[in-house]
């Protein structure tokens, strides 16, 4: 059973994978709701203006996003590549099974977690600096930003 405190955590944790995958704590969001890979994005910007950093924490937030970020991007890019090789396997001719791809789908697995595993360190950093207020006006944001999406999909679903 998942905790508030815990499904809080782990919704920073997404919003911070993104934000690492997208490359910047300070980026205006844009698209949808953010801009990052694959449609993705980051609402890691808004929810850190909504706790209305200061500028030391502001400051301390960009050398932690920095610090990851070349180390997000590598592993980022290595993911593509693993699963572009995975598409090259599954579209070649000949019979195939899922033992011919195993090893594929083991390291894009192992670059999944690792990407998850570092930005869930890089938000429990950013989380760290935090003071309860500003987590609990970060956390008010995430909510209200978690009903309208319930919204929007409720709006799409009522025009099919």
């Amino acid at each position: 059973m998942r905790t508030k405190l815990g499904s809080r955590l782990l919704a920073l944790a997404l919003v911070a994978a993104a934000l690492l995958a997208s490359g910047s704590a300070v980026a205006q969001p844009s698209g949808r709701w953010g801009g990052g890979p694959k449609g993705g994005g980051s609402l890691l910007p808004l929810m850190l203006r909504s706790a209305n950093l200061t500028p030391d924490q502001d400051a301390k937030v960009k050398e932690l996003v920095a610090a990851r970020r070349e180390a997000a991007r590598a592993a980022t890019q290595q993911l593509r590549q693993a699963e572009d090789e995975l598409a090259e396997r599954l579209l070649a001719p000949g019979s195939m099974h899922l033992a011919d791809v195993q090893p594929q789908l083991q390291r894009i697995a192992q670059l999944r977690e690792q990407l998850l595993r570092d930005s869930t360190q890089a938000a429990l950093d950013i989380r760290a600096l935090l003071t309860p207020e500003q987590l609990a006006r970060a956390a008010q944001t995430n909510g209200r930003m978690r009903q309208l999406q319930r919204e929007m999909r409720q709006l799409w679903q009522e025009g099919k």
